[in-house]
């Protein structure tokens, strides 16, 4: 295959992750999406690789995904639902092992004791400096731990003790 078709191959690639929910996908339906343009299963893979190397998409284990700053260049803030730059963000993983993120906070959002409270809650934790859900705080009540921690930053509850917290420093 020439070169020149690997740009074709990688704008394919971007728009097939596009379409899937979360622009994520098994490394095997990747590669048999190439296959059905006529590409050798070998071939597939090596352009993959390549497409990986240039930074357009990411590969974790068995998982393909586009890298955040493709296709998602803004996110939203858990607490003020304000717009965030990516980079002004505080991330907010789903997952350790995917570098993307959905979701995040402003920093100034995380100051004033909100970061203390979230982890005083235990739908939270800090790992490697990163923010996550306590998945372990769902898990067993038969629920989604990011939706738990979500709704909980949305709270009255949650808002009403920052609200104070910000009182108490004036």
């Amino acid at each position: 295959m020439s070169s020149g078709s690997v740009g074709d191959i990688k704008e394919k690639v971007i728009e097939f992750l596009h379409s899937k929910k979360g622009h994520i996908a098994d490394i095997e339906e990747v590669t048999g999406f190439l296959e059905s343009m006529s590409l050798t299963k070998e071939d597939a893979i090596s352009n993959l690789k390549e497409i990986s190397e240039e930074g357009a998409v990411s590969i974790s284990g068995d998982s393909v995904f586009l890298n955040s700053d493709t296709y998602l260049p803004r996110v939203r803030c858990l607490i003020c639902d304000g717009t965030v730059k990516r980079d002004e963000l505080v991330p907010f993983y789903r997952e350790r092992y995917y570098p993307f993120v959905n979701w995040g906070f402003h920093r100034s959002c995380l100051e004033g004791g909100a970061l203390e409270e979230m982890l005083g809650s235990g739908m939270f934790r800090i790992e490697d400096g990163n923010i996550f859900p306590a998945y372990e705080y769902g898990e067993g009540r038969g629920k989604n731990p990011i939706t738990i921690a979500i709704k909980y930053l949305r709270s009255d509850e949650f808002l009403y003790t920052l609200e104070l917290k910000s009182a108490d420093k004036k």
